[in-house]
């Protein structure tokens, strides 16, 4: 992890504001009264990595979530015998939801593919704001389960009959 605090090229702010205008437009957190959104920007930092760096690691604890201020990542994920590159990742990207609710491990390795500014906000921090306001709890599943089926539809749509063929079944069926 870079710990240089020069800006860099292209990145928001990172103060209070622009922490709140951030988290006010992520799809987790919709619905969610100003002033917890109020609370996790507060508790929100900015971390920067440089090229090369793992914002996490596949099968180690996913126990933050990452919006991309600047820069670019790169996922991949080890397999028996060699590691496949699924897809890089700009500014606005957003990642690790799953990980503020519960103990996950990471199914891929992100690294920075240049330098990177993230907003992080630790499952530690949330889940102390979720004690304060109990009430978010179901807004926030509610839309996991919201965005789990979308994606789900748009996977389906998209390889139904290589699904159909191996006999796959997804996870709204749960």
């Amino acid at each position: 992890m870079n710990s240089s605090t020069e800006r860099l090229e292209g990145a928001k702010g990172c103060g209070f504001n622009d922490c709140l205008d951030i988290l006010r437009e992520l799809p987790v957190f919709n619905g969610v009264p100003l002033d917890v959104i109020k609370v996790l920007a507060y508790l929100s930092g900015r971390e920067e990595f440089g090229a090369g760096d793992a914002l996490c690691e596949q099968g180690e604890p996913l126990d933050r979530c990452y919006y991309l201020l600047c820069g670019e990542v790169e996922m991949t994920r080890q397999t028996e015998d060699c590691e496949v590159s699924f897809s890089k990742r700009g500014k606005e990207f957003f990642f690790g939801g799953l990980g503020l609710m519960g103990s996950v491990k990471a199914l891929y390795t992100v690294r920075a593919a240049a330098d990177t500014q993230c907003l992080v906000l630790t499952r530690e921090k949330f889940l102390k704001t979720a004690e304060r306001f109990p009430d978010i709890l179901p807004k926030i599943l509610g839309n996991v389960v919201d965005h789990v089926f979308r994606w789900e539809e748009a996977f389906l749509k998209a390889h139904a009959a290589e699904c159909a063929q191996k006999g796959e079944m997804g996870l709204s069926l749960f």
